[in-house]
């Protein structure tokens, strides 16, 4: 008899197995719903950071609003800033360059602008 009271029954591991699939069944959404709200809020300040650059890159350089992200931003090795690389935003907001599309938080972020 002593050797059977050891280990856990089948009935004891399947109800711990159990219970832990409902706390996950519960914590999993509210989980997603966060990271949901997280990449919104990241994406509403990225657009308030581009639209604050581009009033500033309007104001500054006198030429109208900047035809891409990428001359709001400008590279790494850029010292100097002009009006094709106005560092006025992160790398990883003007994709690095011309052109380019930046993505961030899942979002995509691009300048199109309205041909008239």
């Amino acid at each position: 008899m002593k050797n059977r009271d050891k280990g856990f029954t089948l009935i004891e591991l399947l109800t711990v197995v159990a219970i832990i699939l409902i706390i996950a069944a519960i914590a999993i959404p509210n989980l997603l719903r966060s990271k949901m709200a997280a990449n919104e809020a990241s994406a509403v300040g990225s657009l308030r950071t581009i639209t604050t650059a581009s009033v500033t890159y309007s104001s500054t350089y006198g030429t109208g609003y900047s035809p891409t992200l990428g001359a709001l931003g400008g590279s790494s090795t850029v010292v100097v800033a002009t009006c094709s690389t106005a560092l006025l935003i992160d790398s990883v907001l003007s994709a690095a360059g011309a052109g380019k599309v930046s993505t961030k938080s899942g979002y995509t972020l691009l300048i199109s602008r309205a041909l008239r």
